[in-house]
């Protein structure tokens, strides 16, 4: 299909010419269902209709307060098809943040999952938001604004005619109308709403789906929040608009059992997790045989050469290819199958750096991560690593149909069909990120010959020592990451004369390492003053600082003793360091490190 117009558009597309094909999977009890695209198409128009004969028209703003699940993606697709605007919330935000969002949007509806998500709701003050109808998933309520999903669903069934006009009317949306605003995650200060088109979508699926190289044939997990703008790319719009088959994924706790059930050929994961499938990989290596441990190295060996070759020349040599083969049965292929990625075709990384080493070990394991770049206000991508070009410690080229530049100043500039329209009721906020139809994205960069982009840092982010020396600290705290028993690292030392770090542990990690020694590791309350961790933490801060120049190295750093969390507020839904909040939370310990008294 060419020219698809909308989302909806594509949608009943795909219910015409791929009826009974899969077009979602869920867990139900320990057994995965399938719903096909007419069945799909026919539970959003019974919605439409219901939410249609509640007063809900074009133009309206309508919610989702709600994990990922089947209804998500069918209320979301309702309210699309009425020509409504949708507004995604982060399921895990708070009262506070939730009626922030409800209120500045003016929504009229909203989806909410159950009744801790209805209580976020209820306890808004009253006239505080324009909200008129909330629909509750699971259980019950005698709020009169309050229905059921199972009431709306039985109100819209009854509605053949209205759901025929309905889907007559998809064909008048405008492509290049409102569809949804996508709140960023509030990194430096409060929620913005970033107003995207449907030609911005369906612009980003069409330049992702390419450089991917995905078809209908293929399938994907959906398990980070659809609220974001990434998950929201794989798990609905590309899946829409290409055809595939999105498996409902059960959450960020069961991703490594969902990926062995259901071994999708679209994986998009964030550093963070990729950092852990590395670390346990590593962990479980570390108490292997010599000879087990000498053949992994091996085959991983050969994986990496492996992988160079095809990346350079596209092609192995006959000696290598031989060896690649045998590595490939004995050891990479088996363990591909182990991770639930022996069917991947397409693994992706973004929202925040990632590690040219992770890159490295799981290019080396037939695992090609490509590496992309965006955010929000671009659709969530502009630049994308090539699968048979991967350069490392990049976030690769321009997507096709968009322009990326650096600014006399390194700022990374973006141009295309995929810049959103603006920031919604913030005309100011607007001016100050697109300039002559280029968006500013904040970000510090540099593009070799090639056009391939490598970023440095936010540009708000960049340390400024007191020595007039600049910093990127991801770079350091990328690396400090991948060693065991580290989970975060804020590296700090703004206008100050040397940096420090404020480091948090990954228990799981810490008690293999120990236990691989017959170490008894103390409770979890007391590990971030005992003595063998801090040892443990110094040794590990040495060796990333041997590959620094002095100005960056590491001098102090303080084990805390709690880990940071999105429910805490100190990491956003897709797991990245809200630093200014960290900053202020812990501004006496930091004050402290340059203190003559610190211990």
């Amino acid at each position: 299909m060419t020219g698809s117009p909308t989302l909806p558009h594509a949608f009943l597309h795909n219910a015409r010419t791929r009826g009974e094909d899969p077009a979602l999977r869920y867990k139900d009890n320990g057994t995965w269902h399938d719903i096909p695209w007419d069945s799909y198409r026919r539970r959003a128009l019974t919605v439409a209709a219901a939410l249609q004969a509640r007063g809900l028209e074009r133009g309206d703003l309508v919610a989702t307060l709600c994990t990922n699940r089947v209804e998500w993606l069918v209320w979301d697709m309702a309210a699309l098809m009425l020509g409504c605007v949708t507004v995604p919330i982060y399921p895990t935000s708070i009262a506070d943040a939730v009626g922030y969002i409800v209120g500045h949007s003016g929504s009229k509806a909203i989806l909410a999952e159950d009744g801790a998500q209805m209580a976020k709701l209820l306890s808004l003050e009253e006239g505080s938001t324009a909200l008129q109808l909330i629909v509750l998933v699971e259980g019950e309520s005698e709020d009169e604004r309050v229905v059921t999903w199972e009431a709306l669903v039985d109100q819209g069934g009854a509605l053949s005619d209205s759901q025929d006009a309905i889907e007559a009317a998809v064909d008048d949306l405008e492509p290049g109308a409102m569809a949804t605003i996508v709140y960023t995650s509030g990194t430096t200060g409060p929620p913005k709403g970033a107003m995207l088109s449907h030609t911005n979508m369906m612009a980003m699926a069409e330049s992702l789906a390419s450089v991917l190289r995905l078809d209908h044939e293929q399938s994907s997990l959906s398990f980070l929040p659809l609220s974001h703008i990434a998950e929201r790319l794989q798990g609905q719009i590309m899946a829409i608009r290409i055809g595939y088959t999105v498996n409902m994924g059960e959450g960020l706790l069961k991703v490594a059992e969902n990926l062995v059930e259901t071994e999708p050929t679209l994986l998009v994961c964030v550093p963070r997790l990729w950092e852990k499938y590395y670390s346990k990989i590593s962990a479980g290596l570390e108490g292997a045989p010599p000879l087990r441990r000498k053949l992994f190295d091996w085959a991983t060996g050969v994986g990496l050469a492996g992988h160079h070759a095809l990346a350079t020349t596209g092609s192995m040599p006959p000696t290598l290819r031989v060896q690649y083969d045998v590595a490939d049965r004995l050891v990479l292929g088996k363990l591909r199958q182990r991770l639930g990625m022996a069917r991947g075709k397409a693994f992706v990384s973004g929202a925040a750096p990632l590690s040219a080493d992770i890159g490295r070990f799981f290019a080396s394991l037939g695992i090609v991560i490509q590496e992309v770049y965006g955010q929000t206000e671009c659709t969530g991508v502009c630049t994308y690593n090539p699968v048979d070009g991967v350069r490392y410690g990049t976030v690769g080229l321009a997507a096709p149909g968009i322009e990326v530049k650096i600014a006399d100043d390194g700022e990374i500039l973006v141009r295309g069909d995929n810049v959103f329209l603006g920031y919604f009721k913030n005309p100011e906020a607007t001016a100050e990120t697109v300039v002559d139809g280029w968006l500013l994205t904040g970000d510090v960069g540099a593009m070799d010959g090639d056009g391939y982009v490598r970023i440095t840092d936010r540009k708000k982010d960049i340390i400024v020592t007191a020595g007039g020396k600049n910093v990127s600290p991801q770079n350091i705290e990328n690396r400090l990451k991948t060693f065991e028993g580290i989970s975060q690292v804020v590296v700090v030392g703004d206008k100050r004369k040397f940096l420090s770090a404020l480091v948090t542990l990954d228990d799981e990690g810490l008690e293999e390492l120990w236990s691989r020694d017959d170490r008894k590791l103390p409770p979890a309350e007391a590990r971030a003053a005992d003595a063998d961790v801090q040892r443990h933490i110094q040794r590990c801060i040495d060796e990333v600082n041997k590959g620094l120049n002095s100005y960056e190295t590491l001098k102090k750093f303080r084990v805390l003793t709690e880990d940071f969390t999105v429910e805490s507020g100190e990491l956003t839904p897709s797991l990245k360091v809200k630093r200014r909040v960290i900053q202020r939370r812990y501004e006496d310990l930091i004050d402290a490190f340059y203190s003559e008294k610190f211990v």
